[in-house]
Formats: structure tokens, C-alpha cells, sequence
């Protein structure tokens, strides 16, 4: 439906306007000599392809890392429901889901403008003068990867999208304008498809710089494309085997770790995520922030990233509330508890149902909080002691020897907070000897505002001075996009859907003798007749949990509605096959001339 607004130069559509948002969005990033306008001469030199190819990375900082983001992929999934502090409920319940939700603008808002950038590169970068034919290539490469990135994003999330932005489908446009069409889901496929495969043969073989896309990153991506599109409406016969061709390319056997064009597994899960190690083997994409100064502005009086939009807040999101518990306060290390997005059951103890065997659930999530209030016992004043002592009481049943009565049950240091995983049992007698918090699965289940937190983003360093014990600072951490991990994972799921199993569990084993326990290798294989849909999204979860690719999965293989059901039950009563897409935002449909089509099952 549309809303009754005046139009007018000022409020033009969104994408009207992408040719002044790409001048924000260079001046933002870039050191050189900002350009009053965007012309076509200005992409006609060296530095304004860079520049502009610059500005679209930038631009992938509103969405990975972010909370808009993370609230469009994570949450109101099998795998994370909502803490009791979260910022969209209607994402997670499906219910209340408007065209005036303000997160459908977080890709809405930054794809057009970085498409638009990547438009005026591809198509006017041939005649910049002042560059090798090699670094134009790669230049012009890039910004095709980028427009298929953006593209891809949106076709997720939305459906079918405009191509053509005022002056012509996939061409650079200056001119503002009010009159759009969505391109069909097939028409937006092949476009994304088109530059991906143009892409992953200019692309170079290694990254230009940290963060950048290489041939390894198009071929990826490319990978992933045809997968979605094999289980869409637009699917075409031979997607399953495109998919793994490029899987092909990329990793040249599914039982190696080592592939081709630099990318390889690292051989502990754990360091793929350690802090300062985000330009590992592994990574084949970043939303880069601090660490490459042509992507990044730090406010110096603050000690922030740039604005507040672009700040990677993943070191917030998933923390439960520590501080609530005896000898804890909040720090730097266990960092600010935000409490967005809380794991399901599932993920807790479904999903990693075999912890003595796989490691991934002990490297990706934090179950043991050590006590950290400096406060020092005053006998004098022992109410006022932040740690509990052991009582009479406690000693006559048997729990301490008499000689602790009155001391402190732990100290700094000690363990305060123990999530007890779900293959340990133990008595309520074992539980009161231990003195500190000792926290059963069933009572995760129970509330929103305490479990174990993910610790994939955790983040303490703080490079401005002054700000190292500040633990309210967002992450000046690159966010990880993609990793060569998940395609060993594509391979798998476009080889289940051709039928051979074998080559799936082959892909997957490679990935889960990497996960398991020091000489529990064998024990964390599977065989063929395990390889079903369901255990590749269980192995996606277990290998990708919290990495903003959850909710497309669901989509992706029509499991969204069966999964929450399932295993959320905050969104169960109310998921419908609709909401396999996201609605148009409303500022969209008001602004474009005619209409331009909401999404079946919103208003």
C-alpha cells in the first residue's frame, strides 16, 4: 500500500539520491582530495576508481558487524532468539513485521549507493588513462564483485530488485529520478551471475590489500549464487552442477584443507576467530574497520568507529548479563552485555549434542566467568563484601570444612559462573560444595538474561589511548564475511542435492576432523547415509553459528517455517512461508512513481 506523500526533489527515492550518498560516502574514507561531484571524468582517472571502488567496501560496514544486520540473519532463527534487552521483537516472533521496520533500511539504504559507485567504475574505469592495464583490471574486478555482493544481498532479502537505477539497467545514473520497476528474480540472478563470472577471471590471485576481494572470494560467492538460485523459483537445470564446479575450483580435493588461490583451513577452529588474526588463510571477505585507514575513521575524542551505524557492535550482541552474579563486574575482557540474542536449545544442546568429541562448542562460546571484583574482604564490614561466604549451615551438611565458616567461597580469580555442559550430571549437594554459581541447562531454557555468551567477537583491544579499561567500546575488529570453511559446506549441500552423498560427507568430514578433540578424529566423521539436508544446516550451524548467514539458510532450503517452529518458541506461533522475504521498505514504495510492488503478505 502506498502512503499519500508530497514528492519533491528532496524526497526522491532512496536510490534517486545514491549519486549524493556516494559523495558522503567517499568523503568519509577516502584521504585524497574530495570531489565536489562524481562526475564520469572523475571515474575516468586512477584515483577515481579507487576512490569510488574504496566507498562501496565502505559501505559494507552498515551491515556485517552491526545491529541492523545481525537482526536481519541471526535472530528469530532456530539457532538465536531474543535476550531480554532486544531492539526488533518483531523480527523474532513474526509478528508486527511492517514496511516501516527500520532495519530493512540497514541493506536497503547502503546497497544502492554502493551499486550505484560500482555502476560508474565498471562502466567508465576503461578509460582512465593513468593506470597499468593490470591494476585497472583488478580495480574494475572489484567493483563488479562488490555490485553482485550488494546485488546478492538483496535478492535475499527482498526478492527481485531494480537493475536499472534511471538511466538504464546496471548503468551509472546522475540524474534523479522517482520512476522504478523491480526486475524479476531471474533478471536479478543472471545479473549477479554475470558479474561473478567476469569477476573470478580478472579478480587477481591474492587479495590488492587486507579485506579486499580475490579470485578466491568471487569464486566462493559465485558457488553460493547458483546454489541459491538451484533452490528458487529462478533455479535453472544445471545450478547444482555450477555450484560445484566452482567448489571445484577453489578446493581442488574435498578431503584437503589446502585450497587453491591462497585460501586454506587454519587446523584450530579456535584461531580462525582469535582477535588481530582476521586476515587469516581462512577469510576470504572482511568489512574491515580499524587496521586499513582507507576503510576507517576513528573519532579521536572517543575513541570510536566513525558513526555509530558503521560501528561493529558483535562484541555487544550475544553477552549475557554477568554482572548479575556474585563477584562479578563488568570489564574489558568479558566485555558490555548488550543481551540482543539469546541460543536456543537447539543450538546449546541439539546442535553440539556430542561436546567430548567436537570441539567447535568450546571455542565458540563462553561457559566459565572468573571472578573479577578487586573489593577486598573487610571483617569489619562483612555485609558489605561482594562475595559470598560459606555459613553454619553449609558446613553442617557436609559442603566445607568447619574451618572456611565465614571465609569467602571464592575469590578473585576463581571461578565464579560454570554453565554446566548438557553431557555432565551432577547433584545439587556436588553444586552446593563447588560455592559459586553453578547454572544447569534446564535453567537457560527458563529466562532471557543469563547463558553461555558466543565468543567468537569477543574484542579487548582498545587502540586509542585512554580507553583500555573501557569496556562500553564497540570492536575495532575487521567483521568476517566469508570463510573458506563454508565452502566445503556449499560443496556439500549442492553435492546431497545431485545425489552423492559420498562427495557430501567427504566435503563435510574434512571440516569435522579439523573440529574434533586432539585424536578424536575419526570418532567426529560421519559416512554418506548421515548426509541429510538437515545435518548439513546442523553442521552449518555448529561450524557458522552467529556469522549472519542463518536466516538465508532457513530460506534457502524452505526451512524456516519448520525450523522455528521447532526450536523457537518465541517465533513458532506465528512464521509463515511469507516471511521468507522481507517487506519493500515503505519509504520505497512511497516514493517511487506507479507502483513498485510490496511483498506478498504485507501491507
Amino acid at each position: 500500500m502506498k502512503r499519500m506523500r508530497k514528492l519533491n526533489f528532496i524526497h526522491q527515492p532512496f536510490f534517486a539520491l545514491v549519486f549524493v550518498l556516494i559523495l558522503v560516502g567517499c568523503q568519509d574514507v577516502l584521504e585524497e582530495n574530495p570531489k565536489g561531484t562524481l562526475t564520469p571524468e572523475f571515474f575516468a582517472t586512477g584515483q577515481g576508481l579507487e576512490g569510488g571502488v574504496t566507498a562501496a567496501y565502505s559501505y559494507l560496514r552498515y551491515y556485517y558487524g552491526t545491529e541492523g544486520g545481525h537482526n536481519l540473519t541471526v535472530y528469530g532463527t532456530d539457532e538465536f532468539t531474543n535476550g531480554n534487552q532486544t531492539s526488533n521483537p518483531p523480527l523474532n516472533v513474526y509478528s508486527g513485521i511492517t514496511s516501516d521496520n527500520g532495519d530493512l533500511l540497514t541493506p536497503w539504504n547502503r546497497a544502492y549507493p554502493a551499486i550505484n559507485t560500482c555502476n560508474g567504475v565498471i562502466e567508465l574505469g576503461a578509460g582512465a588513462t593513468d593506470l597499468l592495464e593490470e591494476a585497472k583490471t583488478n580495480i574494475i574486478a572489484e567493483a563488479k564483485y562488490l555490485r553482485a555482493h550488494w546485488y546478492f544481498l538483496l535478492v535475499k532479502t527482498f526478492g527481485g530488485v531494480t537493475l536499472d537505477l534511471g538511466s538504464g539497467p546496471l548503468r551509472f545514473n546522475q540524474t534523479p529520478s522517482s520512476e522504478f520497476k523491480r526486475a524479476s528474480l531471474a533478471e536479478t540472478y543472471d545479473a549477479i551471475i554475470t558479474d561473478l563470472e567476469e569477476a573470478s577471471v580478472e579478480l587477481p590471485n591474492s587479495p590488492r590489500d587486507p579485506g579486499r576481494a580475490w579470485k578466491a572470494t568471487a569464486l566462493h560467492l559465485l558457488a553460493k549464487v547458483y546454489l541459491t538460485r538451484a533452490w528458487s523459483e529462478a533455479a535453472q537445470s544445471a545450478d547444482y552442477d555450477s555450484a560445484l564446479a566452482k567448489v571445484n575450483k577453489l578446493i581442488p580435493s574435498p578431503s584437503s584443507p589446502v585450497g587453491n588461490y591462497n585460501a586454506a583451513l587454519l587446523s584450530d577452529f579456535a584461531d580462525v576467530f582469535a582477535e588481530g588474526n582476521e586476515y587469516n588463510s581462512e577469510v576470504l571477505l572482511t568489512a574491515n574497520r580499524i587496521g586499513n585507514v582507507d576503510f576507517n575513521v576513528i573519532d579521536t575524542n572517543t575513541g570510536q568507529n566513525d558513526a555509530n551505524l558503521q560501528q561493529n557492535r558483535s562484541n555487544f550482541y550475544f553477552r549475557m548479563f554477568y554482572t548479575d552474579f556474585p563477584g562479578m563486574i563488568r570489564d574489558v575482557e568479558n566485555g558490555r552485555p548488550w543481551i540482543r540474542f539469546k541460543p536456543t536449545d537447539y543450538l546449546l544442546n541439539l546442535a553440539f549434542s556430542d561436546k567430548t568429541v567436537d570441539s567447535r562448542f568450546d571455542k565458540s562460546f563462553q561457559t566459565v566467568w572468573y571472578a573479577n571484583d578487586e573489593t577486598e574482604f573487610d571483617p569489619d564490614n562483612p555485609t558489605d563484601d561482594p562475595y559470598p561466604r560459606w555459613s553454619q549451615a553449609e558446613a553442617d551438611q557436609g559442603y566445607v570444612d568447619p574451618s572456611l565458616v565465614g571465609q569467602r567461597k571464592f575469590d578473585l580469580g576463581d571461578t565464579a559462573v560454570w554453565f554446566v555442559p548438557d553431557h555432565i550430571t551432577l547433584t545439587q549437594d556436588e553444586i552446593a560444595q563447588k560455592g559459586y554459581t553453578v547454572l544447569l541447562p534446564s535453567y537457560t531454557s527458563g529466562q532471557k538474561g543469563h547463558f553461555p555468551s558466543m565468543s567468537k567477537y569477543n574484542a579487548v583491544e582498545r587502540p586509542v589511548p585512554g580507553t583500555e579499561d573501557d569496556p562500553n567500546v564497540a570492536s575495532y575488529r575487521s567483521y568476517i564475511i566469508y570463510r573458506f570453511a563454508e565452502t566445503y559446506l556449499v560443496g556439500a549441500e549442492a553435492a546431497l542435492m545431485k545425489g552423492n552423498t559420498a562427495l557430501a560427507a567427504d566435503y563435510i568430514n574434512t571440516l569435522r576432523r579439523r573440529a574434533a578433540w586432539p585424536g578424536m578424529e575419526n570418532d567426529n566423521e560421519i559416512v554418506a547415509g548421515d548426509v541429510t539436508i538437515d545435518f548439513i544446516l546442523d553442521e552449518r550451524t555448529r561450524e557458522l553459528a552467529g556469522e549472519q548467514t542463518r536466516w538465508f539458510d532457513l530460506v534457502r532450503t524452505g526451512k524456516l517455517e519448520e525450523r522455528v517452529k521447532l526450536h523457537n518458541p518465541d517465533g513458532s506461533p506465528n512464521v509463515q512461508s511469507y516471511h521468507r522475504l522481507r517487506p519493500i521498505p515503505q519509504d520505497q514504495i512511497d516514493r517511487t512513481v506507479g507502483d513498485y510492488g510490496q511483498n506478498p503478505g504485507y501491507n
